[in-house]
């Protein structure tokens, strides 16, 4: 009985890698030069995905090498665009944190940050809540500009951002930090135009933004797949 596990657990493993094999020996006659090579490398290894800005400009792995850093994500937006967006610090950090944990980054749970911001006012630094939860980095997401609808009409829902990524890396007794990282984000969604309130409820597009708002601000430090951007500018 082991060994048919065995071989099952086996043939489960390396049967995608021959069918990937036996679609580009199939194929491969049909092309030649670098669209032959590209769909080699395309079945055989999956698409290609390019390093992201984080790692380039830092040498660093947010998670770590071995997957044990452990990161909190801090959303700040001022006064005057929570009138309209009540939430958006927590629906933003929220978001990013669920990214990140898809991608296999640890993250402290975002709940738990707001609360504890909710009954400490005292802090003046972004690295003394990290200090308090003690992680290795604190990813602080500042909102300058937030809107879900095209400028000058309330009917037209059209998402946009203006913001800047903070990455603090906590020393190693998780006391204080520093900056090491720094981004922005501008985003526009959906780039090829606005969605007719008619179409969409506001609460499915304000849910479809934060997916998109979220990712592109997860890709800064997770690998995409090249063509990841191309379907961003639209709506099912």
């Amino acid at each position: 009985m082991q060994m048919a596990g065995r071989r099952i657990w086996l043939m489960g493993v390396f049967r995608p890698q021959w069918w990937r094999l036996a679609a580009v020996l199939a194929l491969l006659p049909m092309l030649a030069g670098c669209n032959a090579v590209m769909l080699a490398g395309y079945l055989i290894g999956g698409r290609p995905s390019s390093d992201p800005d984080f790692h380039v400009r830092t040498k660093q792995h947010l998670g770590g090498p071995n997957g044990k850093n452990v990161v909190l994500v801090y959303c700040y937006a001022p006064k005057e665009l929570k009138w309209d967006n009540e939430a958006v610090d927590f629906d933003i950090a929220k978001h990013v944190a669920h990214r990140l944990l898809q991608n296999k980054i640890k993250v402290i749970d975002p709940d738990q940050v707001y609360d504890w911001l909710d009954k400490n006012d005292k802090w003046r630094k972004t690295a003394e809540i990290g200090k308090h939860f003690k992680v290795d980095y604190v990813l602080h997401i500042d909102v300058k500009d937030y809107s879900l609808f095209e400028p000058n009409s309330a009917n037209l829902y059209r998402g946009r951002s203006d913001i800047i990524v903070n990455v603090v890396k906590m020393n190693e007794s998780k006391t204080d930090g520093h900056v090491i990282y720094t981004a922005p984000v501008k985003s526009y969604f959906p780039t090829r135009g606005p969605k007719d309130s008619s179409e969409m409820s506001f609460a499915e597009f304000r849910k479809h933004y934060l997916s998109e708002l979220s990712d592109e601000i997860g890709r800064l430090f997770y690998p995409k797949e090249t063509g990841d951007e191309i379907p961003y500018g639209m709506i099912p």
